[in-house]
């Protein structure tokens, strides 16, 4: 009970801190940049426990990763969508954790920023027209629906003005283009449109509109990062070939088989953790026998009810 309610406290009181003014809301915005793939909801969650957190990941992810998390390290509530209710997870920062080396982070520079507008089939020559235009061509995909849930939400709790929703939508726009330009480091737009709206604006309208902003972004960079995993995936074979070519070189010196065929060279193959054939999925929030889980049927704004509890160890 009290684990559930602490949870649900924590987002109604971080969600005014955020958007109180300008300054705040940018904050959060470049804290959601490094966490992209969260929603709302969590992003919050995470920022109100852990603001210096810079990756996040449950026990069994890390392990997944080939790290693990140190005894006694503290996890950070997050929601969890289960198959019949959410339930509180928790995560932990890669800085509670050791391990051989670090995941790999993509990064957008000079030196690949052609390469990768290519690969997006950009329109614009340059990374600061792709933001604009990717974004905008997101929130007006009619599969994602973002216009038709903002003027759901202008006409529950504010006005039917299509002038208004207009304006408000631009206003999600930029704060979506802002929180995407920050993370491939291209220079932001303002974001204060949007406060003026989120002042007044009823609580449950509010949490729509950051949700959709962050969404918004959130799928724009999810489409780089899947562009680095496809250059990944090109330059892999290059790079697999040229060692076997130096190893089968190396053996045809060596080593002679019958009749002076040469023995062909065997390729090392990484030792496979148990754990992994174990899990399903990508293992991102899994539930497994060392990572707690609370069930709980809750809506933020609704009642709520729960069953066992657990921490992550």
């Amino acid at each position: 009970m009290k684990g559930i309610i602490c949870t649900k406290e924590i987002y109604r009181e971080i969600v005014p801190k955020i958007i109180q003014d300008e300054a705040s809301w940018s904050r959060f915005l470049n804290f959601s940049a490094i966490h992209y793939k969260m929603g709302f909801e969590n992003a919050s969650l995470l920022y109100a426990q852990r603001p210096d957190a810079t990756m996040v990941e449950t026990y069994a992810g890390w392990r997944e990763k080939g790290r693990y998390v140190r005894r006694g390290s503290k996890g950070i509530a997050v929601i969890e969508s289960g198959y019949c209710r959410p339930y509180v997870d928790h995560v932990f920062d890669i800085s509670n954790t050791n391990g051989r080396g670090r995941p790999e982070i993509w990064r957008l520079d000079k030196e690949n920023e052609r390469e990768v507008l290519n690969l997006l089939h950009a329109k614009s020559p340059n990374i600061q027209g792709y933001v604009r235009e990717a974004v905008e061509s997101e929130i007006y995909s009619e599969k994602q629906k973002y216009i038709e849930n903002i003027s759901d939400l202008c006409r529950y709790h504010d006005s039917q003005n299509p002038e208004h929703i207009y304006d408000i939508t631009k206003a999600v726009i930029q704060s979506a283009q802002y929180m995407t330009a920050v993370r491939i480091r291209a220079e932001p737009p303002p974001v204060s449109s949007l406060l003026p709206v989120l002042a007044t604006a009823p609580r449950l309208m509010v949490y729509g509109l950051c949700s959709t902003a962050l969404s918004v972004a959130g799928q724009v960079l999810m489409g780089i990062e899947n562009v680095f995993e496809m250059k990944k995936e090109k330059e892999r074979p290059v790079m697999e070939y040229g060692k076997e070519q130096g190893i089968g070189t190396t053996d045809r010196k060596h080593d002679k088989g019958i009749a002076g065929q040469s023995i062909p060279a065997i390729r090392h193959q990484p030792h496979q953790n148990t754990d992994t054939f174990k899990r399903q999925g990508n293992g991102s929030h899994k539930r497994t026998e060392k990572a707690g889980y609370e069930q709980l049927s809750l809506s933020f704004d609704g009642g709520y009810a729960f069953c066992d509890c657990g921490r992550a160890l």
